[in-house]
């Protein structure tokens, strides 16, 4: 029987993620972790931190390395697979995050961790490349984790908004209610309906393009962003029209409420996508 192998994106650093993950303008010249091709085997040594799956989970760690530090050329941006069982690598305990309590995230240390050459994961030029896939692929999770919150609320809030009584009727048939109630409703079928069509954008580069492509990135974008908004504008929402019951541990709402924001955070926050998304279709040059 073959075991399962935990793994782990170890990308962001102490001085920032965004830098990093934005690549079509930084191309890797922010990245600190270092791999130095020493015959057969490259070195790395650096520090991540906030990976999932790091504190003692993982099995093996991709790590963003730079093969020349400080420079802006996307065939020094090097992915390479590291066990993390090996001498040098060290990790911290899990942080206590606002939400998330499951995913555990700490720092890796890596303190001239050698590996096998062939250990780095396409190569020059290319290691760029697929990360974007990995961005792309890592937007559309997000939606779709953010997607599967709403549902859960939607889910919660159908039950209670029935059960629950103001002025003599069930709390969803008052018209200030109802309202908010729609709203909520809306932003889940339209972030339904994005999740699914950009999944289908992933799943047919034929037709949209490769998924590494600055277009498929950008809507990869778009869609964390706006999604990821109204995730957090229904769980608001949701907390609000509950009362007591929104912030009671023993319901989801307020776990959810905690956990969206996660979501929205990663992977560059608001922010970054929201320069992603200006510079692919506005042509933005100096953002």
């Amino acid at each position: 029987r073959k075991k399962l192998t935990m793994a782990a994106n170890a990308m962001t650093e102490p001085q920032g993620g965004s830098d990093i993950e934005n690549l079509d303008e930084l191309k890797g010249k922010t990245v600190r972790t270092t791999a130095v091709l020493d015959g057969d085997e490259w070195i790395i040594s650096g520090h991540k931190l906030w990976p999932t799956n790091t504190g003692g989970v993982a099995d093996l760690f991709g790590v963003v390395c730079t093969t020349k530090p400080g420079e802006a050329d996307e065939r020094h941006f090097a992915y390479i697979y590291v066990p993390a069982n090996l001498p040098g690598v060290k990790q911290g305990e899990p942080y206590r995050k606002a939400g998330m309590a499951a995913d555990k995230n700490s720092d890796i240390w890596f303190d001239s961790v050698r590996v096998p050459k062939h250990y780095r994961a396409w190569g020059d030029g290319l290691d760029a490349r697929y990360f974007r896939e990995i961005i792309t692929t890592g937007c559309l999770g997000s939606a779709a984790m953010a997607l599967g919150a709403m549902e859960n609320i939607y889910e919660i809030l159908y039950e209670k908004c029935s059960e629950l009584r103001y002025r003599g009727k069930p709390l969803k048939e008052n018209t200030a209610v109802a309202a908010v109630l729609a709203d909520i409703a809306a932003e889940i079928e339209i972030s339904r309906a994005a999740v699914y069509t950009y999944a289908r954008m992933l799943d047919r580069p034929d037709i949209y393009g490769e998924r590494y492509s600055a277009e498929i990135v950008a809507r990869g974008r778009a869609l964390k962003l706006k999604v990821c908004d109204f995730c957090c504008d229904v769980a608001g929402k949701a907390v609000d029209l509950l009362s007591h019951y929104g912030i009671d541990r023993n319901f989801d709402v307020e776990k959810h409420w905690r956990d969206v924001k996660m979501i929205q955070l990663w992977m560059g926050g608001r922010q970054l996508c929201q320069m992603d998304v200006a510079r692919h279709f506005y042509d933005c040059r100096q953002l």
